[in-house]
């Protein structure tokens, strides 16, 4: 019998190890899109391309500011027709494992080219769309992105809007708001998160400085009223946005929620979410929240100096995890400028109008060790 040496039984430790720390998403690239159409639809279906899929969670999104500092080392102006091999070779500088780049022409045609390197023989694949309306940049980069690898298939199950019913109405009347510090009085209860950035926002008597959140003791008409306050300069603004999460809420099976609030926006686009978490061991053995649910309220823009209040409902589920603790995201990207919030109300409105039927949603090989 052969006995194992001390330094074998040390190395298939750290074998093992390595073997249950989670691999690292790839690296995905989109390059400026180039053409003569405008600028305004150019930039936007770019950013459309990187937010939605690095809301998706299943790559590693490089910033849109990064990839316009990678483009500005290239010879000529990067297009649709740009070399396979020029576009690798910017590529390296960012380590990208996915490189996306094409153009949008005067006709509106959007072309675009993908080459995953992580192919055996890795070629470029090219795809051609029709921009005709205003909102086809969303639908359009969609169907462009569900044809990465590990990226399934989007929906939109929660833009209902309200629904209107006595029941529900009621409720809204009677129940509690589920938020706490909604109307930001105190410090704290709320989270803000900027890149690696992780912080709980605290009260000040002044805007925030450029890329960070607080509690903004705002003067209205004589009288002060406590808001969040976000300033986003265009590096955070063009590349993954901003966001500040409430503390965890108990979520109560087959329940719809209506959120509402109140924002002001000299230039920023919202995208509030309400999200829901289950409950899991993770690698350290410690009871963690999983992210199964993102109910989007539809994204809003600048308000022209003016308090405008949004109502949405959400019924938080998932086809395989309950759906525990709830945590409204209030989330804001697209343009520099800054935003407030006010009065964030969370309530229970009787059950749930809808059941998920999301094909995107795979169920997982296992269920997570702490998932009831």
């Amino acid at each position: 019998m052969i006995r194992p040496t001390l330094l074998s039984l040390v190395l298939l430790i750290a074998a093992a190890a390595g073997a249950a720390e989670p691999a690292s998403k790839p690296k995905i690239a989109f390059f400026p899109l180039g053409g003569n159409a405008k600028e305004e639809l150019r930039e936007k279906s770019g950013f459309s391309l990187r937010a939605k899929l690095d809301r998706v969670d299943s790559y590693e999104v490089i910033d849109g500011p990064k990839m316009l500092e990678i483009s500005a080392e290239a010879k000529e102006p990067i297009g649709f027709d740009t070399s396979a091999d020029a576009i690798c070779e910017l590529g390296k500088l960012v380590d990208a494992d996915v490189l996306v780049w094409g153009d949008i022409n005067g006709a509106n045609e959007m072309r675009i080219k993908i080459l995953d390197l992580r192919d055996k023989d890795p070629k470029p694949r090219e795809l051609k769309k029709v921009i005709k309306e205003e909102t086809d940049p969303r639908f359009i980069s969609e169907e462009v992105l569900e044809t990465l690898k590990g990226v399934g298939k989007f929906e939109h199950p929660s833009e209902e809007g309200v629904t209107n019913d006595a029941t529900a109405d009621a409720l809204w009347k009677k129940n509690s708001n589920l938020v706490k510090n909604f109307d930001f009085t105190s410090a704290g209860s709320w989270q803000a998160i900027f890149e690696a950035q992780k912080y709980d926002v605290q009260i000040s008597d002044t805007l925030p400085a450029v890329d960070k959140v607080n509690i903004y003791r705002l003067n209205e008409g004589g009288k002060i009223n406590n808001v969040l306050a976000m300033n986003l300069s265009r590096y955070c603004a063009e590349g993954n946005g901003m966001a500040c999460l409430s503390e965890s809420i108990k979520s109560e099976p087959d329940t719809r929620y209506r959120i509402s609030f109140r924002y002001k926006s000299d230039g920023p686009t919202l995208h509030v979410f309400v999200k829901g978490y289950t409950l899991y061991d993770n690698i350290k053995g410690e009871l963690a929240e999983r992210d199964v649910f993102k109910g989007p309220v539809p994204p809003s823009g600048k308000t022209g100096g003016k308090w405008v209040t949004v109502v949405h409902d959400v019924n938080p589920q998932h086809v395989e995890f309950p759906v525990q603790t709830l945590r409204v995201d209030l989330y804001a990207y697209l343009s520099p400028g800054r935003v407030m919030f006010d009065d964030v109300v969370l309530k229970a409105v009787g059950k749930q109008t809808r059941q998920t039927k999301d094909e995107a949603i795979k169920k997982p090989l296992s269920r997570p060790k702490g998932a009831k």
